[in-house]
């Protein structure tokens, strides 16, 4: 079709162009083809697009029985009735896969409709086709990658965890499983309640910071189990982030933590006692820290260094008034340097914990 000439009482610009036009331009995407046919008989009339999307040569000779054919064999049941359909007067939305002559697979996603003669009986037919292979190559590759998270979380973390934008708890499914806590018991602070009584203050704290700091969190900790026995975990976590910088939700894993004591009711109730003994042995008071870095001329910088801990760890060691102490593994490595240097912190009985040079030295 050609434009009539300007001033000849020729069409507007967008009048000039043909549906064949239009049809051209979307076909040549090579995602979408029509159809149209008498429905009473075999053949249909197909677009390029169409014949592109079967990859069929256009000088093919299209019937129905030959798109139907072309249908996955395991689809075929559910779909090889297109046409008996439609001849019925029932629109059709499939859909199915297809297998080429040249034996690729594609997704394709059929709708048509129907047009009833004057005689009421259904005896036009039109369609159109959309090749949706990527969209399903895209899912297909979204479920993977999902499966496979989800086999490694499997074998590696005892919790994964979800939690609101303000880092209170509100469903957490696999954390009722092991704790045995209600949802009730755990919104909001309530899985608090589960952690350690020795552990709960310094977890809550990092938990805090983490979230005014919109940091990663990341703590041990002892968790009450539903058996009643607890467990060392290494919680972590981290916030995912809307597009505008606001926060849409933190997740985060529990991994349990093995070779840690373990601490339990009936049975495991003197080995709790002998532990929370050794415990209290173990903990040394600020007083302590800073009279044996006088008695062994340690700088706070040294001290961190043979360590291997923070200068801030020694800060919060030496701090009366703090309420986050640091963990106990590395208030022990620190009392180890310091032990090393030539100091022995006492504990006696119903004396102030003291320091002295260690015997023999």
């Amino acid at each position: 079709m050609r434009p009539r000439e300007e001033g000849q009482g020729g069409a507007t610009g967008a009048q000039a162009f043909s549906s064949r036009h239009f049809l051209k331009l979307v076909e040549d995407t090579g995602e979408v083809g029509f159809w149209s046919a008498d429905l009473r008989r075999d053949q249909l009339s197909a677009s390029v697009g169409l014949y592109r999307i079967f990859g069929l040569d256009p000088a093919t000779e299209m019937t129905f029985g030959f798109g139907l054919d072309m249908i996955h064999p395991d689809d075929k049941a559910a779909h090889g009735d297109q046409i008996a359909v439609l001849r019925s007067g029932q629109p059709i939305s499939r859909e199915f896969r297809i297998i080429r002559p040249d034996r690729t697979q594609r997704w394709i996603l059929h709708r048509a409709e129907v047009i009833v003669g004057a005689d009421g009986r259904p005896n036009q037919g039109m369609g159109v086709v959309f090749d949706v292979t990527a969209r399903h190559d895209s899912l297909r590759s979204v479920e993977q990658r999902h499966d496979r998270f989800n086999a490694l979380l499997s074998v590696t973390a005892a919790v994964v965890w979800i939690v609101s934008p303000d880092g209170e708890a509100r469903e957490m499914p696999q954390w009722q499983v092991l704790t045995g806590q209600s949802q009730a018991e755990l919104r909001g602070q309530g899985w608090l309640q589960a952690v350690h009584p020795e552990d709960r203050e310094r977890t809550e704290a990092a938990w805090r910071t983490a979230v005014s700091h919109v940091s990663p969190y990341n703590t041990d900790y002892r968790l009450l189990c539903a058996d009643g026995v607890y467990r060392w975990f290494n919680a972590r976590g981290v916030p995912i982030m809307n597009r505008d910088g606001s926060i849409r939700e933190w997740v985060g894993v529990c991994l349990s933590v093995p070779g840690q004591n373990r601490y339990g009711p009936a049975a495991a109730r003197a080995e709790a006692r002998s532990a929370a003994a050794d415990t209290a042995d173990r903990v040394i008071t600020a007083a302590q820290v800073r009279a044996a870095r006088g008695m062994t001329g340690l700088s706070k910088d040294e001290l961190a260094r043979r360590a291997s801990v923070s200068v801030s760890t020694i800060v919060r060691l030496e701090d009366e008034e703090t309420t986050v102490r640091p963990r106990a593994d590395t208030v022990l490595a620190v009392r180890k340097v310091l032990e090393q240097a030539g100091v022995e912190f006492t504990f006696d009985h119903g004396v102030m914990p003291g320091v002295r040079p260690a015997m023999g030295r």
